[in-house]
Formats: structure tokens, sequence, C-alpha cells
């Protein structure tokens, strides 16, 4: 397993990546790890649209993760106000899950915003998403505030980051 920068040939196979359930421990470990590439950028994730422009630009990263080859594991960060980081899409291919796909790619992202200076990583993911909860918990986020929508709550994390 090898995690790395985005480059611009992995585009399409992210954009597909998004594109799977990320709800549930595994959605379907039949979904094939090569993935065709989506040839249309996610409209619901403009930011993914342009990486480059979206995170890598603005002092931001945005990472992948290769197992044998192929991209199973996604997720950036982008800078904000202080010496903050908002991590963002992160995603690992449902036949992979439960492999440490998740883990090598957060430390590689705590590592990258710690370099740069970084003190405090912020992420969300909501209520209907319990092993994500789990996971980011188990990582040493920790719970910083709520907001209630109709349907889910969404969580807010913060923690800093592991050098």
């Amino acid at each position: 397993m090898a995690v790395r920068r985005f480059q611009g040939a992995d585009l399409g196979v992210v954009w597909a990546l998004n594109a799977l359930p990320n709800i549930g421990a595994t959605a379907d470990p039949a979904v094939p790890i090569p993935l065709p590439p989506s040839t249309t950028a996610p409209a619901a994730f403009p930011d993914l649209a342009d990486i480059e422009a979206s995170f890598l630009a603005v002092g931001g990263e945005f990472l992948v993760v290769e197992l044998d080859g192929h991209v199973v594991g996604m997720g950036g960060y982008r800078t904000g106000p202080g010496a903050r980081a908002e991590v963002l899409r992160v995603r690992v291919h449902p036949a992979t899950r439960r492999r440490g796909v998740g883990r090598v790619l957060m430390s590689g992202l705590e590592k990258r915003a710690a370099d740069s200076g970084v003190t405090t990583m912020h992420l969300d993911t909501a209520t209907n998403q319990p092993e994500a909860m789990a996971f980011y918990r188990g990582l040493g986020y920790r719970e910083v505030g709520r907001e209630h929508h109709p349907a889910w709550t969404l969580v807010h994390y913060a923690k800093q980051p592991a050098a």
C-alpha cells in the first residue's frame, strides 16, 4: 500500500471512487478494484472538478492510496484561518475497507499538514455514518460540535495532527 500526492492522471478514478457508496463498513465488496474512470466531474462536489485549484494551489494537499497499482483511497485538506486545516473528500473503496487504507491516508494527510505548520485538523461526518464516526474517534479526533438536520446530524471533529 502506498500513499502519494494526487496526479492529474488520477482524476477519472478519483471521480469514480467519490461516486461509490460511502455509508457502511463495506458497501459492496464485489465492486471491482480497478475502477473504470469516470468522464464526468461529480456535480455535488465541485472542488473535485479541479483538485489542483481547489486543494493544492491554496496550500492544501490531496492524496491517493494505491493498492497493487490501483487507487483505493483518497482525501485532502484545505488550510483556513490561523493554522487550521479542513479535511475533505475522504473515501475508501468499499472492497478495501477495514484493511488500513483509511488509517494510512489520514496519517499521510496529518503528517503533511503538520509539516506545513497546521496545528489543528477539522473534519465532519454524519450520524448516519457510525463507522466513520468510530474511525475518526479511533484516530484521536474529538467531537467539537453538532449541527442537527431533519434526517441526520452533522458531527464536527478536531485533532492536532501527528507529525
